[in-house]
């Protein structure tokens, strides 16, 4: 990773990720035992219906993805189902799951500027999404933090998106 000449990056933190092997799992603790009243699902999504990449190539891998909210935070889960992607080599080397990555998110307006600087700190970009509610950006920051760091666009049809997740696990 290279200095800092340009200063902080400076946005928003959003989310915190798990990356699961059971999706079901991890979403009845969270109901059961954090008390988050739900979560909105989103099932087998494709890379390859929503322009992904992994580690620079057009992706070709699925997964699930559930979302919620406590307080102000995304609460993330995710279960890789076919595919490489940087989810399934999260499971291979910790095959019970954990915290995968976080999240910072900007207005898509931003996006481009928001992925170009953390891209000039020297963090390598791993894989990309264009999914209809937000632009996504993961970079390996694991030797830095422990964890990647994912930059989120929100689409003009991300806000609702995100106000029917916060509707839904509250």
């Amino acid at each position: 990773m290279t200095e800092h000449a340009a200063g902080p990056v400076h946005l928003p933190f959003a989310q915190i990720a798990w990356v699961v092997p059971d999706i079901g799992i991890a979403e009845r603790f969270f109901c059961e035992t954090m008390g988050i009243a739900g979560f909105v699902k989103l099932e087998n999504v494709r890379a390859q219906d929503n322009a992904g990449t992994y580690r620079g190539a057009p992706g070709d891998y699925t997964f699930h993805l559930y979302l919620a909210y406590s307080g102000n935070s995304m609460i993330e889960l995710i279960q890789p189902v076919s595919g490489m992607s940087v989810f399934h080599e999260f499971l291979e080397r910790q095959p019970q799951g954990g915290v995968q990555h976080i999240g910072f998110m900007v207005d898509e307006s931003a996006y481009a500027a928001a992925v170009s600087r953390l891209a000039s700190t020297g963090l390598a970009v791993t894989q990309t999404l264009e999914l209809p509610v937000a632009k996504v950006t993961f970079f390996d920051s694991d030797a830095a933090i422990g964890v990647a760091t994912e930059i989120i666009g929100q689409t003009e049809a991300g806000y609702g998106f995100v106000e029917e997740v916060k509707r839904v696990s509250r």
